[in-house]
């Protein structure tokens, strides 16, 4: 069996434009709420189909890894 090295491709960050977004509302008033609401659209809809990424980029001559930002929490 070949033993194959994984290989991490980085852009540079030039390559990517950014802006922002006016924030949204939360839609739950509640923790207890969210789960409420979850619930009756997995009863209603099924499983949930998300993809996440993670985005490598260098900026000089260094990896970095981009984060995004929701609200007041940075997602990884």
């Amino acid at each position: 069996m070949t033993n194959v090295e994984p290989t991490i491709t980085l852009y540079p960050l030039s390559n990517y434009t950014f802006g922002t977004k006016d924030p949204q509302p939360e839609e739950d008033p509640s923790v207890a709420a969210r789960l409420t609401r979850l619930q009756s659209e997995y009863e209603t809809l099924g499983m949930r189909t998300s993809v996440e990424g993670v985005l490598v980029v260098h900026e000089h001559d260094h990896p970095h890894v981009l984060m995004l930002q929701i609200g007041t929490f940075f997602k990884l």
